[in-house]
């Protein structure tokens, strides 16, 4: 006797899962509010991201406090029916911008991998080198070329 296991893709585990196959025709709000209140007895909610988008529509984050909530989370509504569709739940790819917050207090969001921390008040963030060195070198010749003399065009009477 042969066992078969299908392989599935498993991503590694996270403090956000991702939820997909949701009724898209429920108000973003109520979506939110409802996958709050399903998941809050299972640890802190941090966070619940619903989007309207083409591209997002059927599909949210939820966002834990620690891996053991968003773990059991995941256990206990695999596939479960919620507004009549059963949903598919697996562990987020990356880190939500609310976990990477929790874990370090300097991050702004939107920023990339390449994180900075950000300026004191009222300063602006410094500019990378790469980019001023080849501002400089674009002025730096634009001063060295001469400069371009006007043409006189005559008129013929």
């Amino acid at each position: 006797m042969v066992l078969t296991t299908s392989i599935l893709p498993m991503t590694a585990p996270n403090n956000t899962i991702y939820i997909k196959n949701l009724n898209d025709g429920i108000n973003k709000q109520e979506l939110r509010s409802q996958l709050y209140a399903l998941f809050l007895p299972y640890g802190q909610v941090l966070d619940v991201i619903a989007l309207k988008t083409p591209k997002m529509r059927g599909q949210a984050f939820v966002v834990f406090s620690d891996l053991v909530s968003a773990t059991s989370a995941l256990r206990a509504w695999d596939g479960e029916l919620f507004y009549d569709k059963p949903m598919r739940i697996e562990f987020a790819k990356t880190k939500s911008w609310a976990t990477l917050k929790m874990e370090d207090p300097n991050f702004v969001p939107g920023i990339g991998t390449t994180n900075v921390p950000a300026p004191p008040k009222g300063e602006k963030r410094p500019r990378e080198a790469d980019d001023t060195d080849e501002k400089t070198a674009k002025k730096e010749k634009r001063a060295q070329e001469p400069a371009e003399e006007e043409m006189e065009i005559e008129d013929d009477d």
